[in-house]
Parts: structure tokens; C-alpha cells; sequence
């Protein structure tokens, strides 16, 4: 038998793993595939733009259409229509909290400095959201949503609690005052009040916004009246929307 010739110092042997340049021509570089990831964020937020286009209406074919995947991916990840439309209340309260409740907008300031500007983000959160009017008004009635609000709304009473009690252990709020009382009032007040802003006959500016939320919130806290920032008489008043 006659060994397999080795090749000579420095002669180039082709690699049997890559192809020449003249066989890739031609060829088509398979894309990858959406990861789940990504094509859950799109189903999404196709579902939400699908309830706000009919005003809280949802059908799975349209939101397959919007996000351009198949029907059948909504069931693969969220299980139902009504699993899907938990999601995006979901994602809307995973956003709300980021910007609003889980953040410390002043760190350092006292009670009422900080939580005003709290105020202010929730009125910017809220007009910058085209969901929100929905999922405080007419998508709150459902089986799904309420059970993710319920879930919030007790994260957001314990957080709430703690941070009047905190205040009140610095001096900065009244003592003596039931916290969880105190936060249950501030906050289905200010969802009610959100609520009607957004979805009443009277459109409201940003500045008159908060300044109505903020003084309704220091008088609930117990600040007395010069601490609260309360506005003056003859500020400005909402104006009717047009039709």
C-alpha cells in the first residue's frame, strides 16, 4: 500500500468546511428567525393598538394581522384572547410602575416635594398613554383585568402604606394617621379622578391636572394646607373637548 502523499511545505490545501468564493455565490443566507422574545413584544403591542383603534375591542385575527405573524402564535404564548388581553394590561402596569411607583423622583427631598412630582409623572404617564383611558374605564370590568389589577392595586397599597408611615416617622406627615387608611383614600381617589379626566367632556390641561391631583393628595396625607401646594381659587379650568 502507498501512503496518501502529504502535501508540499507551503502548498495550500483547499478547506473542505468553507466553500470557495465561486461556490457562495448565489447561494441565500438563511435568516434567523424571530426569537420568542421578539415576537411576543410584537403580539403586544399589536393587542394594544388593536384595542385602542376599537376602542377595547379585540379579535385575534386582527391582531395577528397588525403584528404579521400567524393567528395560531397568539395561543402559543398567551393561551387564550382573554390571556392576551391580561398581558397587555400587564405590560401596561409593568410600565407604570417603572415610571411612576418604583421610582424615587427626588431622592433625598422631603415628603411633599417628592411626591408631587410623583403626581407629575402619573399625569405624563397617563396622557402619554393611548391605553390608559381603556384599561381604567372600560377594560377594568373584565374577568382578566381585574384580577391583574387586584394584584397591583395590593402591591401598590403595601408600597403606598410604607411610604406615609416613613413620613410619618420623620415628621414629615402627621402622626397618628392610619396609613393604610391614608393610601387607600389617595389612591382609588386618584384612579377615579385619572379616570374621569381622561375619558369626561372636559379636557384638561397637564398644569391643571396636577395641580387638582396634588392638592386632593396633600389634603388626604394630612398636610396642612400651606405645606400642600393647594391651588389658588380662580386657577385655570378644564375646557369642554370637541367632538
Amino acid at each position: 500500500m502507498t501512503r496518501a502523499s502529504r502535501p508540499l511545505s507551503g502548498e495550500r490545501v483547499p478547506d473542505a468546511g468553507i466553500a470557495s468564493p465561486h461556490a457562495r455565490r448565489g447561494r441565500k443566507v438563511a435568516r434567523a428567525a424571530p426569537t420568542a422574545p421578539n415576537t411576543r413584544r410584537r403580539l403586544l403591542d399589536a393587542a394594544a393598538a388593536e384595542l385602542v383603534a376599537r376602542e377595547g375591542q379585540m379579535e385575534i385575527g386582527g391582531v395577528a394581522r397588525r403584528a404579521g405573524t400567524a393567528v395560531g402564535l397568539s395561543y402559543h404564548y398567551f393561551g387564550s384572547k382573554a390571556g392576551l388581553l391580561a398581558a397587555v394590561v400587564e405590560d401596561f402596569y409593568d410600565r407604570y410602575d417603572a415610571a411612576v411607583i418604583d421610582a424615587n423622583p427626588l431622592p433625598g427631598a422631603v415628603w411633599a416635594e417628592r411626591e408631587r412630582l410623583r403626581v407629575e409623572r402619573l399625569v405624563d404617564f397617563m396622557l402619554a398613554e393611548p391605553l390608559a383611558p381603556l384599561v381604567l374605564a372600560r377594560l377594568s370590568a373584565e374577568p382578566e383585568v381585574a384580577a391583574v389589577e387586584a394584584r397591583r392595586l395590593a402591591r401598590h397599597l403595601t408600597l403606598g402604606a410604607d411610604n406615609i408611615a416613613g413620613a410619618q416617622a420623620k415628621g414629615q406627615l402627621p402622626a397618628g394617621l392610619d396609613p393604610r387608611l391614608r393610601i387607600g383614600m389617595i389612591m382609588g381617589g386618584l384612579r377615579q379622578a385619572i379616570s374621569q379626566a381622561l375619558t369626561g367632556p372636559e379636557a384638561w390641561s397637564r398644569q391643571a391636572l396636577v395641580a387638582e391631583l396634588w392638592s386632593f393628595v396633600a389634603m388626604a396625607a394630612g398636610l396642612p394646607a400651606g405645606e400642600g401646594g393647594t391651588p389658588a381659587p380662580g386657577r385655570s379650568r378644564p375646557r369642554s373637548r370637541t367632538p
